[in-house]
């Protein structure tokens, strides 16, 4: 039960190293970092139980039950059934390995988030995003370096698009995230090369606030040919690193996918600038429309390279918009002003 869910975190908290020793978490550390020792050792350990996942601890919050109550008294878990009943076995079945894992997963964590001037953040800091909480992606721990005033940004939209985006679709989608930029929207892109790299930059020319969501830890940038770029927006007060992977965690297929789906949430509506139908952006595009989200892409020039272009104009749904090539379309603006007046 515990243990394969908790093989599929980062192996980071298993070395035996002295910054592991628990006293040197004070409070003041606690309250630096923004999360108890206890309260996060708690919800790695219901994390560690399998397929309980940001819908269920968003049940507990909505049910006014914290994690230790549940552990503490698994009765007290409301979600009902048959899958209720299996999480308060799982939950009795928790054993002395498993909750000493957690433990020294948490003191790892917060020490190593007090060392990079990180926050960690749940459902209950003031500075949680309300735009994630809302998605059906309530990622319950959020690891952040940078700016939090940014995450309390309501208006927000995903800027993706391919790592080899080209011309005329690289122009057109730093013209989009400055707009948006410009219209006091804030541009949330993955940092990968391309299109994600391209909209940063340009909300960072503009002085505009702009969030990272990262496929790994934040001790160092992913992809490493970004340094200078991760440098220049850890330096600015308006940009923030985001992700649910603790320090430790290297990008891999799946967190890849997850982040895809984070940046959505974040988002009030995407951008794919350029994708052929088997990018990675496109997990962006398929998570928009489970997240119900609208969607903006270019017009495809009929090449491979913009199939994923093309797919989502055969799809198009109300709410969506596809952009002309023509750069003085003004149509930019209108899309994003509808798109932030929605409820």
């Amino acid at each position: 039960m515990g243990k394969r869910k908790l093989a599929q975190r980062d192996s980071f908290e298993d070395q035996p190293t002295s910054v592991l020793d628990a006293s040197h978490i004070t409070p003041q550390v606690e309250l630096s970092v923004g999360v108890t020792l206890k309260d996060l050792r708690n919800i790695f350990l219901l994390e560690s139980i399998r397929q309980f996942g940001p819908q269920k601890f968003k049940d507990l919050e909505w049910a006014n039950v914290s994690p230790v109550d549940v552990l503490d008294n698994p009765d007290r878990l409301p979600i009902k059934g048959k899958r209720g009943e299996t999480f308060h076995s799982d939950i009795r079945a928790l054993t002395e390995e498993v909750r000493e894992t957690c433990h020294r997963r948490a003191v790892k964590q917060i020490l190593t988030a007090h060392k990079y001037d990180a926050k960690i953040l749940t459902y209950r800091h003031p500075s949680y995003p309300r735009n994630v909480y809302d998605s059906n992606n309530p990622i319950p721990v959020l690891f952040v370096r940078g700016s939090l005033d940014v995450l309390q940004r309501p208006n927000a939209v995903a800027c993706v698009g391919s790592r080899n985006i080209r011309a005329p679709y690289l122009h057109l989608q730093e013209m989009f995230a400055s707009t948006a930029i410009k219209q006091n929207i804030t541009v949330v892109s993955g940092f990968a090369l391309g299109a994600d790299s391209v909209s940063h930059t340009a909300a960072l020319k503009n002085l505009g606030p702009t969030i990272c969501v990262m496929p790994s830890g934040l001790e160092r940038p992913f992809p490493p040919e970004n340094r200078l770029l991760w440098e220049d927006l850890l330096r600015s007060p308006h940009a923030a690193f985001v992700t649910e992977f603790s320090f430790g965690v290297r990008a891999a297929s799946l967190t890849l996918r997850k982040r895809n789906k984070l940046i959505v949430a974040f988002a009030k509506g995407v951008l794919i600038g350029q994708s052929s139908v088997k990018g990675g952006a496109m997990n962006s595009y398929r998570f928009a429309r489970e997240q119900h989200k609208p969607v903006a892409t270019f017009a495809d020039d009929g090449t491979p390279d913009t199939s994923g272009n093309n797919l989502i104009s055969e799809e198009k749904k109300p709410g969506d918009e596809i952009f002309p090539t023509d750069v003085d379309s003004p149509s930019y603006e209108q899309w994003l002003q509808r798109l932030c007046s929605s409820t």
